[in-house]
């Protein structure tokens, strides 16, 4: 008898580990605050023997919660986590669902850019604050939730006032280079822009598709893109305007290819 449970305790207690491990990752658009993203960076850096191991966080992007272990072998957890997290979300945001953002130093909310795994979806403890930042606006875990109230000068002298603020439309010339891709992608980019974020239309050469994304604008003329294509290519970064009212940007692709690309000034 005491044989019989102890057997079921034990079944008991494999079958709560592995349920344990059977959360699924997060998925789709997801924009971390300025909070969210302080505190990943804090998980990514653990040191003193710690371990990072789970990362979560509520699908509005500001409330988190991480675990960490000592060096080895990790178990469980993920329950607690999202538990505390979507408490603290009910209490102090909007009470939002709670979904795990990473395991260990590896990001596996997924979101059309990033797959969950491999090489791009991984963070380095080694990198800077600006790096891991950076990392993040290419996986389009930043973006419009994150923009501040200003552009560059040029794009101020464009923008139609209106009640809720102002709107921006237009065309300019785009000249793009994808790594691993045969062709220089030069063509026109169409562009909607209202309040600092605004859509993109960009048509790819030989019929190969087209691509329609995103992006938002920070202050000194900084920002972020995104933009995913009906032929499965999709990619993700930051970008600037210049001087004369054009636009660099650069970033990865799916399977971490660079991407860069020129944006012509309003002419």
């Amino acid at each position: 008898m005491r044989i019989y449970k102890f057997l079921l305790t034990f079944i008991f207690y494999f079958l709560f580990l592995t349920n344990s491990n059977a959360f699924k990752a997060g998925h789709g658009e997801l924009y971390l605050s300025d909070y969210a993203i302080e505190r990943f960076i804090e998980y990514i850096r653990l040191k003193g023997g710690k371990k990072p191991y789970i990362f979560v966080v509520d699908h509005g992007g500001n409330v988190t919660q991480y675990y960490f272990c000592p060096q080895g072998t990790c178990q469980g957890g993920e329950g607690a986590a999202i538990q505390e997290c979507e408490t603290w979300s009910k209490k102090y945001a909007n009470g939002d669902k709670c979904s795990l953002f990473a395991r260990y130093r590896t990001i596996k909310w997924t979101n059309g850019i990033n797959k969950g795994k491999g090489k791009l979806s991984k963070i380095s403890s080694k990198l800077s604050d600006e790096e891991i930042i950076s990392k993040l606006y290419e996986l389009g875990f930043i973006g419009s939730s994150n923009s501040t109230s200003q552009s560059s000068e040029s794009n101020k002298q464009t923008a139609n006032k209106t009640n809720d603020g102002y709107e921006l439309t237009g065309k300019r010339s785009i000249a793009l280079n994808w790594q691993n891709y045969s062709d220089l992608i030069a063509g026109t980019i169409e562009f909607d822009e209202k309040n600092y974020t605004g859509k993109i239309n960009l048509p790819l050469p030989n019929k190969d598709g087209n691509c329609t994304g995103s992006y938002s604008l920070q202050k000194n003329g900084k920002g972020t893109w995104q933009i995913s294509c009906n032929n499965d290519m999709g990619a993700a970064g930051t970008l600037k305007w210049i001087k004369d009212g054009g636009v660099t940007g650069q970033g990865r692709d799916y399977n971490d290819n660079k991407v860069k690309f020129t944006v012509s000034s309003q002419g």
